[in-house]
């Protein structure tokens, strides 16, 4: 259980720093398109490059949210439960959580790779959408698995209690 901890935490952060590039790749494209306006000649594929980019910031991250606990969670009624009932609900959530972005995981994926069949390029800068896509569904997979590391820790008695 450890093991699979540490490798999504180094999963996550790994993709987190990308996506930390990719945030200030897409602010400095769109800081040199600013200044460059002001000289009437602007940046053609800055749209297109922040789209990008913006896909992949949001994207990228996912899985570090999870682990931090950052995503927004309400809990007004459920303090006032007794643990078990806590502790069951917490898992049908994750359980169903891992559903939806398994599924989700599966149909980017699917949607890269008929990107990738089918050649699908942007319009201005003639730039493949398969690899952002990819990278979006990669991003919903290493949630999924964050999100499954979390269920099994809420399953399974921790190590150090049982000593």
């Amino acid at each position: 259980m450890g093991s699979l901890k540490r490798l999504s935490e180094l999963l996550s952060n790994i993709f987190t720093g990308i996506g930390g590039v990719s945030l200030v790749l897409m602010t400095s494209i769109a800081c040199v398109n600013m200044f460059l306006r002001l000289w009437g000649t602007p940046l053609s594929p800055a749209y297109e490059l922040v789209s990008y980019l913006g896909a992949t910031t949001v994207a990228l991250p996912l899985g570090y949210a999870q682990l931090k606990k950052s995503h927004i969670a309400v809990d007004i009624l459920s303090t006032h439960f007794p643990t078990s009932v806590r502790k069951a609900t917490t898992a049908i959530s994750l359980f169903l959580s891992i559903i939806l972005f398994g599924l989700g995981t599966w149909k980017v994926a699917q949607h890269a790779t008929n990107f990738m069949q089918t050649g699908e390029l942007s319009e201005t800068t003639r730039m493949p959408f398969y690899p952002f896509t990819y990278a979006v569904s990669v991003s919903c997979g290493l949630l999924t698995f964050c999100l499954l590391v979390d269920l099994l820790t809420v399953l399974m008695p921790s190590q150090e209690k049982n000593k």
